[in-house]
């Protein structure tokens, strides 16, 4: 799938629902330049580009760079994004995102070419290019954070699908009457084994009087439970918080478990900020992964921990465009 570098570098940058961060990303793979700010809290897809805009001349102007300098602009967002048409068409957390032509208003506001993907999908990439190494071949990414995403490498090669959004691993069903999603459908994979889905399940069980030093944490504020509070509570010996994360644990290791079926990888890569709560919920979520894994029988699969950190989804902007050609 890689073609040769160009001899210049990209500029990349990642849009999130509550920050957009830049990078400049030499044709090695380094990142020479770095810039962040936040997402504007509008609906006017104008002032998110003015944002992206601002955003990545940071990045540029730090090293003394112009746009000009570029191979590229490679634009990683969260969302389902029709890469053939340069469409995103929804993004869940980004409300200027429905239905934007983001690369084609990007390219007009910055004056170079632009390549977009889905940021889970480019954090399989990065992570394939530069974290886990292009010899492999058949490759699964998963990021557990709020929600749960993916990217999937078959035979060298990025799982596009037919209009760019192949990977919505998390929107799988793995409980028919399940709790609802985010995406107004029931029993979806992140509805069970997300950040989100611990936070829920936790409170659900205070709100029916389930003791617990949690409530203490949040000072009786049930708005601010969240992974993170349920893991300090954890590590404290609370019974319930150690309950919830080990039942996260199990639909993580579940979902992980259908995708080594279908795909067949040789390495899983698992990443996203639910891993911070560490082998207390990696430990069980890849035993039960092994355990209901029915091709593990014929040929062992490795799962380890995503490399690359936030920078995935940047370095896989950057492949994106050297894979793609500018």
């Amino acid at each position: 799938m890689m073609n040769q570098r160009p001899d210049r570098p990209v500029l990349t940058v990642d849009i999130g629902g509550t920050k957009i961060a830049a990078a400049v990303v030499a044709p090695s793979g380094e990142v020479v330049s770095r810039a962040r700010g936040a997402s504007p809290d509008s609906d006017d897809d104008q002032e998110l580009v003015d944002a992206v805009a601002r955003v990545a001349g940071e990045a540029l102007s730090s090293i003394d760079a112009r746009t000009t300098d570029m191979a590229a602009l490679g634009v990683s967002c969260a969302g389902i994004v029709n890469v053939h048409d340069g469409v995103v068409v929804y993004s869940p957390n980004v409300t200027a995102l429905r239905r934007t032509p983001l690369k084609m208003m990007l390219g007009d506001r910055l004056g170079i070419p632009v390549r977009l993907g889905n940021d889970a999908t480019l954090a399989a990439l990065g992570e394939w290019q530069f974290g886990v190494g292009a010899a492999v071949q058949d490759l699964v990414y998963v990021t557990v954070s709020t929600g749960i995403g993916g990217g999937i490498i078959c035979g060298g090669r990025l799982l596009e699908g037919s209009c760019g959004a192949g990977g919505e691993v998390g929107h799988m069903t793995i409980e028919v009457n399940g709790p609802r999603c985010a995406c107004g459908r029931t029993g979806c994979w992140e509805a069970l084994g997300s950040g989100t889905a611990l936070a829920a399940r936790t409170v659900h069980r205070l709100d029916q009087g389930e003791p617990s030093i949690i409530g203490e944490l949040v000072g009786g504020d049930m708005a601010k439970v969240d992974a993170q509070v349920v893991s300090i509570a954890a590590q404290q010996g609370d019974a319930l918080a150690q309950e919830m994360i080990g039942v996260t644990a199990f639909y993580v290791g579940v979902g992980l478990g259908n995708l080594i079926n279908i795909f067949n990888p040789s390495v899983v890569v698992v990443g996203g900020g639910l891993t911070k709560i560490g082998d207390a919920l990696l430990g069980p979520a890849f035993a039960t992964a092994r355990e209901r894994a029915y091709v593990t029988s014929a040929c062992d699969v490795d799962i380890i921990m995503a490399r690359l950190g936030d920078d995935s989804p940047l370095l896989g902007a950057a492949a994106l465009v050297w894979d793609e050609g500018t």
